[in-house]
């Protein structure tokens, strides 16, 4: 586990004592687990997942896989979780009905569904959120 600490502390370009204060810890804890005195604690893990939610946690704590997650795994989780999203808010009924008068030039519009914000999603993990302008 010391030399994954040690991985992480160079790939985010922290210091031993920046670490500790970036995840809430004592400054001698990590300074115990890179001696290799300590092993890491079940809640000093999880405060390393909870600040870094990038890593990968079978790296951390086995040494299994890559360091971090697959940016587009994340993103196909993120897509995956949207879309179900979108088809539990769809309506159940058709979102416009029309209804005429007598002489049919006046329609009346009820019931519409409108956009309230458009969501973009990139590959770089990155997003843009649109609102789009109220109209009536």
């Amino acid at each position: 586990m010391q030399d994954r600490l040690l991985k992480l502390l160079t790939y985010f370009g922290y210091t031993a004592t920046r670490f500790a204060d970036e995840i809430g810890v004592q400054r001698s804890g990590i300074s115990h687990i890179l001696s290799g005195r300590n092993h890491p604690s079940y809640d000093f893990i999880l405060k390393i997942m909870k600040r870094f939610p990038e890593i990968n946690l079978d790296w951390l704590v086995l040494g299994k896989g890559e360091m971090l997650i697959a940016a587009r795994q994340h993103i196909s989780d993120v897509q995956t979780d949207l879309f179900s999203t979108i088809k539990e808010l769809q309506p159940t009924q058709k979102p416009i009905t029309v209804e005429e008068n007598r002489s049919n030039k006046i329609k009346k519009v009820t019931n519409v569904t409108s956009i309230v914000q458009i969501v973009i999603f990139y590959s770089d993990a990155t997003c843009r959120t649109y609102y789009p302008a109220a109209t009536e």
